[in-house]
């Protein structure tokens, strides 16, 4: 009987995974008839359907969608059935417990699928990987279980995406998950971490997860008023020391709710972008929290017990309770009155409101000098909000609100520069601390102004940009040392005399070379070489740089036998996106960029033969000779 149940698995899950779409349909069935007579079959069939759904999408008159949407119908089908539960009461069901080891909560991997309307509700899932999933119709997850973890980092909701009175046994991770609509996790129960920061997964030197991340392919990043910032998709573990490092965090278009959610550990927004208003009425958070963002209402929120030996960054204008006031074991979130008159009015819809909730900020942090970071992570954090628009329409085209909404960011922007740069008319604030990773910028003009940190990496800066005479203690426009999170200037930038390193500008991307100004050693270079980036000709780039470097170093044989193995030319991106072309000097016939070869001579010990000619040469100083050299093969590059 065993191997009969077999055989028809094995039929119909190969006809299943076969091109002939025809029959996929009758396979479908004949699986969803074998998993209801045989329990034990659930597993494997699941596996089938999971198989099936992360295959690509054929277009075929649209019979595609409508066998993946059945697909996925059966497996949300497979995924209710619960042999444990199915004889509880009718509404105790929802609450039996199951734990990390249980074999009827199914695993289910359906990671870079592309999905229509799903709906699992009621659902109970082991460990779940929606991971660079793309939900393109209606989304529905309320009441699911998830008793192992719940892997959502970089997925796509198109729709509303819908987790209330979901329960996430373990960490919930959904990293630089995009919600182009509103998604609602009203009730929902975090007992693991509630991961919504960073996207990218970090993964050991050994681990094999290396080999299927070549294969990984995220959804586009076709996001309004963004170039794809290149975020990345895996690091190295040990890259990142602590939490508050890395790409961007979870990005909701939409209104958000986490109304009634409880969060048992840490509950985690850093780098999160909320579009329209996020809701966290009556929310209990029991460990650190990181929630900072304008938009967020905290009305009767609470920290259990367990939260307050943790830290916790709550958005300016609320704190916790003083002590005396506790709820018995809880302590309250209230409106923060030491910073009246400013109560949350950037949140407002109103852009007046807003507007003078800008000026009640300036007003308090000059007053306050211990608010004036706090006010500046405010404006920053309304800054990286997500814009429903075009901010490159004409302004006649612009509809009253975004008009507004476009006057208010540039008084926000204005806020943060006017008070970092020196003026007779105001106390300027020291050391301040520029997060706007992700921000859409509009006319950003950070000229002479006196910055401890500069956060821009994958931030997006429209019209013209200048940060003339800029100093910065650190600036960072892309990830350290990669162009993953690479900041895009999409009209003229401006860098003369800025204070800035030798690596800061090495992967931006500009759309008009010809309108970059610099001055200074490193900026000189790349203002020399940026003009090969927008050629449509690298044969005639590779005949000039030959000719350039023959003049240069004589027509001897070892010079003639170099140049014929340089040339100028595209190679594809990493395995997991060959679509990211880069162009540069490369090595005639291959697919290898110089400057990928180049940076290996930096900071190892001198050449011998080197060494020999010229013993006075330290290390610092061959250092800064190859990075130099690394620099000028990199400028060259366009993507």
């Amino acid at each position: 009987m065993q191997s009969e149940v077999s055989e028809v698995y094995q039929c119909a899950a190969s006809r299943l995974a076969g091109p002939d779409i025809g029959v996929h349909r009758t396979a479908l069935r004949e699986l969803e008839a074998l998993a209801q007579a045989h329990p034990a079959q659930r597993r494997p069939v699941a596996d089938a359907l999971c198989r099936y759904l992360r295959g690509p999408v054929v277009q075929a008159a649209g019979s595609s969608v409508g066998l993946r949407a059945a697909a996925a119908a059966i497996l949300a089908a497979l995924a209710r059935r619960h042999p444990a539960t199915d004889q509880v009461p009718a509404g105790a069901a929802a609450d039996a417990g199951c734990g990390a080891d249980c074999e009827d909560c199914l695993d289910i991997d359906l990671t870079g699928s592309v999905l229509p309307d799903v709906d699992f509700n009621g659902c109970r899932f082991g460990r779940a990987r929606f991971a660079d999933a793309h939900f393109r119709g209606a989304c529905v997850f309320d009441g699911a279980r998830f008793t192992r973890e719940a892997l959502f980092q970089r997925a796509v909701f198109e729709n509303d995406a819908r987790f209330a009175g979901a329960r996430f046994g373990d960490t919930a991770v959904f990293g630089r998950t995009r919600f182009r609509a509103g998604a609602d996790f009203s009730g929902a129960r975090f007992r693991g971490i509630a991961w919504f920061g960073r996207g990218e997964d970090e993964l050991p030197e050994d681990d094999l997860a290396w080999e299927q991340a070549e294969a990984w392919r995220p959804v586009a990043w076709d996001e309004l008023n963004e170039d794809d910032p290149l975020w990345p998709l895996a690091v190295l573990e040990g890259d990142y020391q602590d939490w508050e490092e890395g790409g961007d965090g979870a990005r909701f278009n939409g209104r958000v709710s986490f109304t009634h959610a409880r969060f048992e550990r840490a509950a985690w927004f850093w780098k999160a972008r909320f579009g329209s208003e996020a809701l966290f009425h009556q929310a209990v958070f029991g460990g650190r929290v990181h929630l900072v963002q304008p938009a967020v209402d905290l009305t009767g929120a609470r920290l259990s017990d367990t939260a307050r030996a943790e830290e916790q960054d709550w958005p300016l204008g609320w704190t916790v309770a003083t002590p005396g006031t506790e709820d018995g074991s809880y302590e309250r979130l209230i409106p923060d009155e030491s910073v009246a008159p400013y109560h949350g009015q950037l949140a407002d819809p109103d852009p007046e409101v807003r507007l003078t909730g800008l000026r009640i900020l300036g007003e308090l942090g000059n007053a306050e000098p211990e608010l004036r970071q706090r006010v500046v992570d405010t404006v920053c954090a309304y800054l990286r909000m997500p814009l429903a628009f075009d901010v490159t329409a004409d302004v006649f085209a612009l509809t009253p609100s975004q008009f507004a909404e476009v006057r208010t960011r540039r008084n926000a922007q204005r806020l943060l520069t006017d008070r970092t740069r020196t003026s007779a008319d105001r106390p300027i604030w020291e050391d301040m601390h520029l997060r706007l990773s992700g921000a859409t910028l509009i006319d950003f003009d950070a000229s002479g102004c006196r910055l401890a940190h500069g956060d821009f990496t994958g931030a997006q800066f429209h019209g013209s940009t200048t940060f003339a005479g800029a100093s910065f203690g650190d600036v960072s426009f892309s990830l350290p040392y990669a162009r993953d999170g690479r900041a895009s200037f999409h009209g003229p930038a401006d860098f003369s005399d800025a204070r800035l390193s030798l690596w800061t500008l090495r992967h931006c991307l500009f759309h008009t070379d010809d309108s970059v100004r610099a001055t200074g050693t490193t900026q000189d270079l790349v203002q020399m070489l940026l003009g090969a980036r927008g050629t449509s000709a690298p044969a005639d780039i590779t005949t000039g740089f030959r000719k350039a470097l023959l003049t240069a170093g004589s027509e001897t044989p070892d010079n003639l036998a170099c140049v014929q193995h340089l040339e100028y030319g595209t190679v594809p991106g990493p395995s997991y996106a060959p679509e990211r072309e880069r162009s540069g000097l490369k090595i005639t016939g291959t697919d290898i960029l110089v400057s990928d070869l180049a940076w290996r001579i930096e900071d190892t010990p001198i050449p011998a033969s080197v060494a020999d000619d010229h013993p006075e040469l330290t290390t610092e100083q061959w250092s800064a000779a190859t990075r130099v050299i690394t620099l000028l093969l990199g400028a060259l590059e366009a993507d």
